[in-house]
């Protein structure tokens, strides 16, 4: 009877639930026994990770944004390569084969892999074949850029602040947003049927661009796709990113430019306003450090409103560039009440949330919701900067 409900176990065909219930009813459970050696031989083992290449010769059809995904993880770390090499790159969408490009080393990002657990001095008295299976690990990257031998913690050199978040983070500009600005024409493909709507476009569709003034839109350049939200009297224009755009086929003397939608974070439509994207601000290397004397203010927007904002949410504070930078922290709080109305205490000030700087302007500065103990967040609610990026 063990051995058929084994058996049937292996072939898959009984849950291991049931399987190991039946046994246990059988009372024999604890007859079965595993010797060290065999678990120790299912254990998986992962080959070392390859020592990442200082240089990169550069083939046909290579970009710094291919570069990037390669050997930082991340496509939009290019500018981490090209302030590297900007002794021979003139223009960072122009990069010729035969160029020898230096990589990023003790500054490069790391696409950690977890090593495998070791494996365990005493296995229980369940088979492996009768334990419950984990879900197969993501599969490691092709390339891994490596930190210095003396480096042991994983990702310590990742920026701490995250791309895809510094990209989709509305900010503050001055009314009317950028002053240089492109524009979406239309889709590129043809709807089979001609009542098709064809204002909105989808992810990975084709559309036409009309860059900005004096901007040639070469191959492979980004551009971030926006929209503009309200304007707030004494602070400024709120734009709010729809999409990233890579140009496919540069511009041509009196032609627009073909590109695809990379990302989206929103609607992407016809007509919406583009402008050059560039993340290199996002690169922030070191741990934000506590201050005590941290510019204040108050939250002035938050998007989604009048949704509650929670965790992950974007708000804008009247903190401007130089007071706040990408990576620092901020501290939302409700400030000390002093006694009124027959008290005899004061109300002490009460922590509300700690969230993150991403963008900063002229006029203000942005940030995500990183921890939350009370739920009102509103326009309004103080806030000052509690932690500065050295």
């Amino acid at each position: 009877m063990v051995v058929r409900v084994v058996y049937e176990h292996l072939r898959g065909a009984v849950n291991v639930r049931s399987t190991v219930a039946r046994l246990g009813a059988l009372g024999i459970l604890g007859m079965v026994a595993v010797q060290p050696h065999m678990a120790a031989a299912q254990q998986p083992t992962n080959p070392p990770a390859p020592a990442a290449p200082a240089e990169h010769t550069v083939k046909r059809g290579d970009t710094l944004w291919d570069l990037a995904k390669t050997y930082l993880g991340d496509s939009f770390l290019w500018p981490e390569i090209y302030r590297l090499n900007t002794d021979q790159i003139q223009d960072p969408h122009w990069i010729y084969p035969g160029e020898v490009l230096k990589l990023p080393g003790a500054t490069a990002t790391v696409a950690a892999v977890e090593p495998p657990p070791a494996a365990a001095a005493a296995q229980p008295a369940v088979p492996p074949a009768l334990r419950p299976v984990a879900p197969a690990a993501a599969p490691a990257p092709t390339a891994v850029a490596q930190t210095p031998a003396s480096d042991t913690t994983p990702g310590a050199m990742r920026s701490v602040v995250r791309s895809g978040e510094y990209a989709a983070a509305p900010w503050v500009d001055q009314k009317g947003g950028p002053a240089s600005s492109g524009f979406i024409m239309q889709a590129v493909d043809v709807p089979g049927i001609a009542s098709a709507d064809q204002s909105r476009m989808n992810l990975y569709e084709r559309v036409l661009l009309s860059p900005p003034p004096g901007d040639a839109a070469g191959e492979h350049q980004l551009y971030l796709a926006y929209r503009l939200g309200p304007l707030i009297e004494d602070f400024g224009q709120i734009v709010i990113p729809t999409g990233v755009l890579e140009v496919t086929r540069p511009t041509q003397p009196g032609e627009a430019a073909t590109a695809r939608v990379l990302k989206m974070f929103g609607e992407v439509l016809q007509g919406q306003r583009i402008m050059p994207f560039d993340t290199s601000a996002s690169i922030v290397r070191h741990a934000a450090v506590s201050v005590s004397n941290g510019r204040a203010g108050k939250v002035r927007w938050i998007y989604d409103e009048p949704v509650l904002p929670s965790l992950t949410d974007y708000l804008v504070v009247d903190i401007p560039r130089g007071d706040a930078n990408p990576g620092d922290q901020i501290e939302l709080f409700k400030p000390r009440q002093p006694p009124t109305d027959g008290r005899e205490l004061a109300i002490p000030e009460l922590h509300i949330a700690w969230a993150q700087v991403l963008r900063v302007t002229p006029y203000g500065a942005t940030a995500i919701i990183t921890a939350q103990e009370e739920p009102k967040i509103e326009e309004g609610t103080a806030a000052r900067v509690a932690a500065k990026i050295p």
